[in-house]
């Protein structure tokens, strides 16, 4: 069944992506509403936009800083991010009020966001299964990178393609107090901002504005799949065929990120 979206309510939206000048939202703190939680910049509230139906619709602010984004936070700031993140999530499954809960990120133009302020939303899902169309080959792929119980790998089945990275982390470790569950939680976390920082930089030759980033759990498994946004493939859009890199490029970018993932440990 399909999520239906109320054109009504979504009315009055600011949109700073498509329209430069738009008044944020989000840099006025002291104008938010309905705050769920909140830890220093990191602000977890209800959103004021309810475009879905049978959903519970929520906004999670990174940082006050209007520019910055999950790829150019210093390290206690990123880690301070993921953490908070996936604890609020956490929060809304265990509430056992919804049947799945996404969590996700849109940046830049052609990610399917409005707003260029770094957020992600948590959004309660009532009537469906967020996990239905996917399977445990969309998660598996060209081993690129581990260091204990964090992995790296590329997609060879991905969701919709051409390309993704899998970071993969024991799911619960971010909300553990055990000496090696923190220092793997911070890996996780820069581990994602090494393959975001990858895709926008490198993979392509740089050309990628925009990229979504994807939480599950799987399999005892916290799973983050970063991947570059571009228009749309009609394969995907008419039949939902995903498509993905030949061998020979997913070889290329698998040596490339490599590099950089070995850095966050040399």
């Amino acid at each position: 069944m399909a999520l239906v979206f109320d054109v009504q309510q979504a009315s009055g939206k600011p949109d700073d992506n498509r329209r430069p000048g738009t008044a944020c939202p989000f840099c006025n703190t002291e104008g938010l509403t309905n705050i769920i939680q909140r830890d220093g910049d990191c602000i977890w509230l209800e959103n004021k936009f309810k475009t879905l139906r049978a959903t519970h619709q929520t906004v999670l602010i990174e940082s006050a800083d209007h520019d910055a984004d999950l790829v150019t936070y210093e390290p206690d700031e990123l880690h301070h991010v993921m953490r908070f993140a996936l604890g609020c999530w956490q929060r809304m499954i265990d509430s056992q009020q919804y049947r799945s809960v996404l969590m996700y990120k849109n940046k830049g133009p052609l990610s399917g966001g409005s707003l260029v302020h770094p957020h992600m939303q948590i959004v309660g899902l009532e009537q469906e299964d967020g996990y239905t169309s996917l399977t445990s080959a969309n998660f598996e792929g060209i081993n690129v990178w581990q260091q204990g119980r964090i992995s790296v790998n590329i997609s060879t089945e991905p969701i919709m393609g051409f390309f993704e990275v899998n970071v993969s982390a024991p799911q619960g470790i971010a909300a553990s107090d055990d000496t090696r569950d923190q220092a793997e939680a911070d890996l996780f976390a820069d581990a994602i901002q090494v393959a975001l920082r990858y895709i926008l930089n490198e993979h392509h030759g740089g050309r990628a504005e925009s990229y979504n980033l994807f939480f599950y759990h799987l399999g005892g498994r916290t799973i983050a799949k970063a991947l570059p946004r571009w228009v749309v493939s009609p394969y995907f859009v008419g039949y939902r065929l995903a498509q993905v890199n030949a061998e020979t490029t997913l070889d290329v970018d698998a040596e490339r990120l490599r590099a950089h993932l070995e850095a966050l440990t040399s």
